[in-house]
């Protein structure tokens, strides 16, 4: 309940769970709480942290745009819209703040600088840290941000975010992953960067969000921490984030998929005593907790 919508169960909601004989009523459970309008809400805030969904300092959406963005969020999340196409969404929303919700994706930034928007993009869906890429990486990719552009209303805080598309000239850009791609004047440089993004053979992305998850519920990423993946930061159970890595695109980016595979996991039901009153165990699971969990999910 507490991991799942939020709140703790009712009284009577305990009592007809006990007396439930029903050797697969924690399932039932489960997919009924994923059901709720509670889990909505409640995700929610975790996604509008990760978003940066503030009216004020330092993020300055403003209370119109804020009140239309978390509300975009929270509509996807209680629809169950597939991860790659709420991804895709984000990265080539155009048009106003307050009318088109997604684009405060852009505006929710310390600035609007091609590098910084480069660098939010990739932590926020690669989980990874730009600013320790090489400069010429993290140059490469901004490329494709670089056409952005900002025009106000003369509504109060209202803000037209899009593309130019009638100038420009071809320029070359460049993946995280290395790969160069030439940008032809009247691109759209954002979709094609979303189309490499959301691609299923791009390690980079369902990776991210599926350690993420795990790190939402479990209290620690299986790479720890969740917005630092990198070579040299290894996951702890390397066949694990594997496997939901591949259960996530096979089940066509169906984020309570991997929401039901933690929460039923035989890892996810153990308890956080150490089953053992030896004092090595309980140093060991102290300072490795990682080291007891199991592939199988």
């Amino acid at each position: 309940y507490l991991d799942v919508i939020g709140t703790l169960p009712t009284a009577d909601e305990v009592k007809e769970f006990l007396a439930d004989h029903n050797p697969g009523k924690r399932s039932v459970l489960i997919d009924r709480l994923l059901q709720r309008p509670e889990f909505a809400d409640y995700w929610s805030l975790k996604w509008c942290d990760l978003l940066r969904v503030k009216s004020e300092f330092p993020i300055n959406l403003w209370p119109n745009a804020v009140q239309a963005y978390y509300r975009w969020v929270q509509t996807c999340i209680r629809d169950n819209v597939p991860y790659d196409r709420f991804v895709r969404e984000l990265l080539t929303a155009s048009g106003s703040n307050f009318r088109e919700p997604p684009v405060n994706f852009y505006r929710a930034m310390r600035d609007r600088h091609p590098t910084t928007i480069a660098a939010t993009v990739a932590l926020t869906f690669m989980a990874a840290r730009a600013d320790r890429w090489p400069q010429d990486r993290l140059e490469g990719m901004a490329v494709f941000f670089q056409d952005i552009k900002y025009r106000r209303t003369g509504e109060w805080k209202e803000e037209i975010v899009g593309v130019d598309l009638l100038g420009g000239t071809t320029r070359e850009a460049v993946f995280p992953d290395g790969t160069r791609t030439v940008l032809k004047p009247g691109t759209d440089a954002r979709v094609v960067f979303a189309d490499w993004l959301i691609d299923p053979k791009n390690p980079c992305f369902a990776r991210a969000v599926v350690n993420r998850i795990w790190y939402w519920l479990i209290g620690v990423g299986i790479v720890h921490e969740p917005d630092d993946i990198r070579p040299d930061n290894l996951p702890a159970n390397p066949e694990l984030l594997a496997l939901l890595d591949r259960e996530l695109i096979a089940s066509r980016c169906d984020l309570k998929h991997i929401y039901r595979l933690i929460l039923n996991s035989t890892t996810y039901q153990r308890s956080c005593i150490p089953t053992t009153a030896q004092p090595e165990a309980e140093r060991l699971f102290a300072h490795y907790p990682m080291r007891r969990l199991d592939a199988e999910v």
